[in-house]
């Protein structure tokens, strides 16, 4: 339930109380202006506009303002989310006037008791959310070295042609077992099974939005025979491409 959306201003030459958060509630600030501080893992920590503070159970809302500069921030309170927590505790939303659209915004139609409240929190919640997720997606890509993030795009882009592990490690000047292991360190899998998990995305999206033949998708994605696409794809996703289709054809 959505309890509150503001957009808090903190008095000059004063300091803020912070509130704990208590179980099954989430609070969310955004900072807008000006300077604050809020305690993690018992240190406090420095928080200028476009920081994004998801507070869940057991965390604390920002406890600390510069008395000449002081903090604002766009604060949305949520009742009743029982859920773990899912996002980064303290990321950033570098475009601050986005922020203060959507403040100025979703405060108007709070504020509007004709306008629905659960539709509001929908979109408050998959918006913060997604700025939140972003920020940290885009801060792990950047930790990525360079011939990494090389690799992964031509993996990307060239998924379809008949492309090599070889290839790829001698495109970055790396041995393969060296590429293997760095590849797999960073994201989890093989540099094969990435070009694998290219070729069945680009395959589900034509089962379901094209009249393409199944052949005709294997090849476009780079199989060499149709048998092949069709057991790669029942083992992904324990169905055969035809039974996909089946299910999820948009036509």
């Amino acid at each position: 339930m959505l309890r509150s959306v503001v957009h808090y201003h903190q008095m000059a030459g004063t300091q803020p109380v912070p509130h704990p958060v208590g179980r099954g509630w989430e609070i969310v600030e955004v900072v807008t202006s000006g300077r604050g501080w809020v305690q993690i893992d018992s240190e406090w920590v420095e928080v200028l506009p476009g920081a994004l503070l998801w507070h869940m159970e057991g965390d604390c809302t920002i406890g600390r303002s510069d008395p000449d500069e002081p903090y604002s921030c766009f604060a949305v309170r949520i009742e009743g989310s029982l859920a773990p927590r899912h996002v980064p505790r303290l990321s950033f939303w570098p475009e601050v006037g986005q922020v203060q659209a959507l403040a100025a915004e979703t405060i108007r139609m709070f504020l509007d008791e004709s306008f629905d409240r659960s539709a509001l929190l929908d979109y408050l919640y998959s918006k913060l959310r997604y700025r939140s997720l972003l920020y940290e997606y885009r801060r792990d890509t950047v930790s990525v070295p360079e011939q990494l993030r090389s690799v992964r795009a031509m993996i990307e882009s060239r998924y379809a042609e008949s492309l090599k592990v070889e290839a790829l490690a001698k495109a970055v000047g790396w041995s393969v077992p060296h590429l293997h292991d760095r590849f797999r360190a960073h994201f989890g899998t093989s540099p094969r099974q990435a070009i694998l998990e290219c070729r069945l995305r680009s395959a589900r999206e034509q089962l379901v939005g094209t009249g393409l033949s199944i052949k005709e998708i294997a090849v476009a994605t780079g199989f060499t025979h149709s048998s092949a696409f069709c057991s790669s794809f029942r083992r992904a996703m324990g169905m055969t491409p035809k039974a996909y289709r089946d299910a999820y054809y948009f036509g």
